[in-house]
């Protein structure tokens, strides 16, 4: 009969087999969690920063209505941009551009077609852009370049007793190249367009606005949906237009929005 001792029955336990088990378990959830979790943190955090972003025109838009509406003169707002890069693209002929005709006739109210520009967010990833144009802010994706949403509305209206329409057209301007990503402060001033700026009595016309989108920085779906929710829109087609039926006053004004730094 072999005789087992407590020294005997210890020659099986190896600290080096456990540690080798432990540090293998260790390694495989470590792996797992760089595998699967770390791609979800990631994303995560770019969706966070795309929300945040989504805030941040929402309250540049705020910034414009009191520089046009309120008729404040100088406004700035310091703000985070994380997770991509902030920057100010003027107007230009050959970009977007807003057209108003009367009763179906090409001629134009305005002198020249207006171009809006933006201030637009792209993502590090470029894949999400979001823009503040026109007064109103836009989301879209470059994996679909032609699809676009309009996330906060201009302030355009139709007072119905009256037959009044009331259209405010926004400039972005810049005299130099600006861009911002991290903190900063985004500095604005206002001047009118005397040109654009007009109030004409009607009876009973037809008005029609017009976007015409640029290639590059396209928000015809955007728009299209907006004009399509308009109350008084008598436009069914698939353009970006907006058609109002008996307009007795027509009221247009335009302003110059100067980012003085971001």
């Amino acid at each position: 009969m072999v005789r087992i001792t407590e020294k005997n029955s210890e020659r099986g336990v190896s600290e080096t087999v456990g540690f080798i088990l432990i540090f293998a378990i260790v390694m495989a959830g470590i792996g797992l969690v760089t595998l699967y979790g770390y791609p979800i943190l990631v994303q995560e955090q770019a969706n966070a920063n795309i929300r945040n972003m989504e805030k941040n025109m929402i309250v540049l838009q705020s910034d414009l209505d009191s520089l046009t509406f309120k008729n404040v003169p100088y406004q700035e707002t310091t703000m985070q941009v994380s997770g991509g890069t902030l920057f100010v693209k003027g107007p230009s002929l050959s970009d977007q551009q807003f057209l108003i005709n009367k009763t179906d006739y090409p001629a134009e109210f305005l002198s020249n077609s207006f171009s809006p520009g933006e201030m637009s967010y792209e993502s590090d990833d470029r894949n999400t852009i979001i823009s503040l144009e026109n007064g109103a802010v836009h989301k879209r994706y470059w994996n679909d370049i032609t699809g676009s949403a309009m996330i906060s509305d201009p302030r355009w209206f139709y007072d119905t007793d009256t037959g009044t329409l009331v259209i405010t057209f926004i400039q972005v301007y810049s005299e130099s190249q600006l861009s911002q990503t991290g903190i900063g402060t985004v500095q604005m001033k206002v001047s009118k367009l005397p040109e654009y700026e007009l109030s004409i009595p009607l009876y009973a016309e037809k008005i029609t606005i017009t976007y015409v989108p640029d290639a590059k920085n396209n928000y015809k779906v955007a728009w299209h949906n907006y004009f399509s929710s308009f109350p008084e829109n008598a436009f069914s087609g698939t353009d970006a237009k907006l058609t109002v039926n008996n307009v007795n006053q027509l009221v247009v004004k335009a302003y110059r929005v100067t980012i003085v730094g971001i």
